[in-house]
């Protein structure tokens, strides 16, 4: 079984201003979420998929209609990890600052997060386990986005997968794994 994960291409939106109060941010990664992708090469590099599993969001669906020939599976499982501004200032703080510090409130947990990293944890094991469970002897397309993939990654690893790693997946890059 060979388990692939794509991140989406890169998003069409760019924010108007890098600099954000809270309230902006929040409506940034909103804007974000339902933003579309610049189309890109074929990552698949002649591998076949038998299946191809996708968020539901719009920019990991038209990555995967875009490198899977056939019906694609979508799923909120798949989904990247809730962001949120850590307080509700208005104070503007560049959106790497606000993207940094919403990061290291999921890490611990914190109450700004709508998940936290545990929740992200069993969230992952679930997705793998469905995979495992009705696609055991098949080669699945997973389209996915970076911090999530980092989870599913880290989740493979500990059931025994190999294969090449990554500190941040690059936009439309194929990353297989298999045991």
């Amino acid at each position: 079984m060979k388990i692939g994960l794509v991140r989406h291409f890169k998003v069409t939106y760019t924010a108007q201003n890098s600099w954000m109060t809270a309230d902006q941010f929040n409506q940034w990664v909103e804007a974000y979420n339902q933003s579309d992708v610049y189309p890109s090469a074929n990552p698949n590099k002649g591998q076949a998929w038998d299946i191809c599993i996708s968020s539901d969001l719009l920019r990991a669906v038209a990555t995967a209609e875009q490198i899977y020939q056939g019906p694609v599976v979508t799923t909120d499982q798949l989904r990247e990890i809730k962001m949120n501004a850590v307080n509700q200032s208005n104070i503007k703080l560049h959106y790497n600052l606000w993207l940094l510090m919403g990061r290291v409130a999921w890490y611990f947990s914190h109450k700004s997060q709508a998940e936290g990293r545990m929740d992200t944890q069993l969230r992952a094991q679930q997705v793998i386990n469905r995979i495992e469970d009705n696609y055991k002897d098949a080669n699945v397309l997973v389209v996915s986005h970076g911090a999530f993939m980092k989870e599913l990654t880290d989740e493979l690893i500990r059931r025994g997968y190999r294969g090449k790693g990554f500190i941040k997946p690059e936009n439309g890059k194929l990353y297989v794994y298999s045991r």
